[in-house]
């Protein structure tokens, strides 16, 4: 085969192998009261075009007096162009109960930093689209900035993929 055939593929291979390379990552840390039941909860990083997420149970946990502590990390899609991004922590799991919106201000572009502020959440939302209407920007009848005392709380770094 010549060159002149393959140089296109070639070409094709190299731009989309560091296209979709992740340089980044964020990692969550997840504080809440030893009395809150996170067995069922449910984490979910979510941005206009992807999400991702698992049970709370499965992140790492290490206990702080009276507060459990949990880590999880992400690395972000690079295959959309992202403008907005939450945590989203169900603690009923899935789809079910009222879930937590944490609204996070960076960027797809963001540098490597420390560690964020804890913070609570921007509003609860009592639907089984939480995820859908954070990622198509819809403000749901079911949304509500009347934030409970025992809410969870979400703090973030990002640095160099490993």
């Amino acid at each position: 085969m010549k060159i002149k055939t393959l140089l296109p593929a070639i070409v094709l291979f190299f731009l989309t192998s560091t296209m979709f390379a992740a340089d980044k990552q964020v990692i969550f840390e997840i504080r809440a009261s030893q009395t809150v039941d996170f067995s069922k909860g449910t984490f979910e990083f979510v941005a206009e075009h992807s999400s991702e997420g698992g049970p709370l149970k499965l992140a790492v946990l290490r206990k702080e007096g009276t507060t459990n502590i949990l880590q999880e990390t992400v690395v972000p899609s690079t295959v959309y162009k992202e403008h907005r991004y939450a945590v989203i922590i169900s603690p009923e799991g899935g789809r079910k109960g009222v879930s937590q919106v944490f609204r996070l201000p960076m960027r797809q572009n963001s540098k490597p930093s420390g560690w964020s502020q804890w913070q609570k959440p921007d509003y609860i939302e009592n639907s089984k689209y939480v995820s859908s209407n954070f990622m198509d920007d819809v403000k749901s009848p079911d949304r509500s900035t009347n934030i409970p005392p025992d809410c969870f709380e979400v703090r973030y770094k990002i640095e160099d993929s490993k």
